[in-house]
């Protein structure tokens, strides 16, 4: 008789525990829930002119440097980002395009002016420090400097074409043409190098990955030609985030030789900003336009924050700093969001999953059944 009734409880407590289960999981399966995020936008801060037609910014700590192509130089000091306040500023009369700055100098390209060279380690003072001219016609637009050597773009009304010019610029108040690179396309207008290769977006030919290793003898290692109009990018751990005429674009250059397309998204763009797994990047029609990059294969728009003319983007912290073509620039708050939304299994499958779960359980309960004495 002990036995019986030992049997007995054990049996209740499995039946007891299935059908607490059974619940529980019923409950849990209508409700699996998918994790998805927005981005919102807030403007804190518009100054409305800088002079004339803003074109690029960067961030450095407490600071932004503006670039004005009819303004020059200015330093803002954001500490406090809701009231950014003029610190300096700099123009000589040319037509800055693009700057780069490497710890205390920065490098300008001049459009009439050729390669100039700043000493800004004073906010309140930037200081000229050196130049070189434009060689013939040409016109700078593009810099990028890697151990004491500059690649410019430089631009030729008489050809219609580009070349790419390699400046010694060990000397900062003395810097000294090294050669000129062209080749069959004759397109080149913004660089990043990193270990004697130049990564180099050229307009209309696409993208080249060239070797430098001996600025006398250039060769191109590779060429992506699959894009409409090649400008802006950004390299970040062997991915190149593209702002091409046609979109968004990520290439894979972990093997130099063979740059493959990894990710897009149709869009116009003139910039873009990567931070983490978002993309920020500068619609010629919608403004700035948030997407998710987590699933290169299924890149989602998750924010967009309308602005007019946007050409430039920086982002720092939760902050974005838009140059804004003839509107100065604005500084803008952004946030991610964090939604959930519940969905529910089919109720076709629910059902399965319960008989063949009661199944089980009269199996179990057969299994234990005794005798009458």
């Amino acid at each position: 008789m002990l036995e019986i009734k030992n049997q007995k409880a054990i049996l209740k407590i499995i039946v007891l525990s299935i059908l607490l289960f059974l619940s529980n999981f019923t409950l849990m399966i209508t409700n699996v829930s998918s994790i998805g995020y927005q981005v919102s936008f807030e403007e804190i801060a518009h100054i409305e002119s800088t002079g004339g037609d803003t074109f690029m910014n960067q961030v450095l700590g407490d600071l932004v440097i503006v670039m004005d192509m009819n303004a020059g130089l200015k330093i803002y000091d954001i500490s406090d980002p809701v009231n950014p306040i003029l610190l300096d500023s700099f123009y000589d009369g040319g037509i800055p395009h693009q700057f780069f700055i490497d710890e205390d100098l920065l490098y300008l390209a001049d459009h009439y002016n050729g390669l100039e060279i700043y000493n800004i380690s004073v906010p309140n003072n930037i200081q000229k420090i050196g130049q070189i001219a434009d060689t013939g016609d040409g016109e700078t637009d593009g810099v990028f400097v890697n151990n004491n050597v500059a690649y410019t773009a430089e631009w030729h009304d008489s050809t219609w074409d580009w070349k790419m010019v390699l400046i010694d610029v060990s000397d900062p108040t003395n810097p000294t043409n090294i050669v000129d690179y062209v080749d069959s396309d004759n397109e080149f207008v913004r660089f990043y190098v990193e270990d004697d290769i130049c990564y180099t977006a050229c307009l209309q030919s696409g993208f080249k990955i060239l070797n430098v290793s001996n600025p006398m003898s250039i060769t191109e290692i590779s060429h992506f030609e699959d894009l409409n109009y090649c400008f802006n990018f950004q390299f970040n751990n062997n991915l190149v985030y593209l702002a091409d005429g046609r979109g968004f674009n990520i290439l894979d250059v972990n093997d130099i030789t063979n740059p493959t397309r990894i990710g897009k998204y149709n869009s116009t763009l003139f910039d873009v900003k990567v931070k983490d797994n978002l993309a920020f990047a500068a619609d010629d029609v919608k403004g700035i336009i948030a997407l998710n990059i987590t699933n290169v294969d299924d890149i989602k728009k998750i924010g967009e924050f309308e602005v007019e003319d946007v050409v430039g983007i920086d982002v720092s912290d939760n902050y974005l700093y838009l140059s804004l073509h003839g509107h100065g620039f604005k500084i803008v708050k952004y946030e991610i969001i964090e939604s959930t939304d519940e969905a529910s299994l089919p109720n076709s499958l629910i059902i399965i999953l319960v008989i063949g779960l009661m199944a089980c359980t009269a199996r179990i309960i057969k299994k234990f059944s005794f005798k009458k004495h």
